[in-house]
């Protein structure tokens, strides 16, 4: 019995992740090995951003459009197939990213809950290879 409580206790850690910043509604989420990322669905993966002091950073983030769907960015505004995404934030020293078309194949358009998240709508796709692990948020 204690050997399956040890193996419990042991395991459960690795299958958490804590969000330090507010870019997500959520703070800790569950990770889902194996499962193909779909819309709405938040995602952990790497970030290599020198610009912001991120080399590399692991962040989470929810899949907002996926390839083949329609993205349009309208000044400061995304949409995916129609549906409001969110909007950059104005005067940052982060040009915003600009695409209106067809997500590529292997590509996803990632949105933080809040408008100061950086995400997508600054750095632009990522790669669906490159997400660590699909995400169920819990609180």
């Amino acid at each position: 019995m204690l050997g399956i409580s040890l193996l419990i206790g042991m395991a459960i850690p690795r299958r958490l992740t804590i969000t330090k910043t507010h870019s997500v509604k959520y703070h800790l989420f569950w990770e889902i090995h194996g499962k193909t990322p779909q819309k709405g669905d938040y995602v952990r993966l790497p970030l290599y951003e020198q610009k912001i002091g991120c080399a590399p950073c692991s962040i989470v983030k929810r899949v907002g459009c996926l390839p083949g769907d329609r993205l349009v960015s309208e000044g400061i505004k995304y949409y995916c197939n129609g549906e409001y995404l969110g909007q950059c934030k104005t005067g940052k020293n982060i040009a915003p990213f600009q695409f209106s078309g067809t997500v590529p194949p292997g590509m996803v358009f990632l949105v933080g809950d809040r408008d100061n998240s950086y995400d997508s709508r600054y750095f632009g796709f990522k790669q669906i290879a490159d997400i660590e692990t699909v995400l169920l948020p819990l609180f």
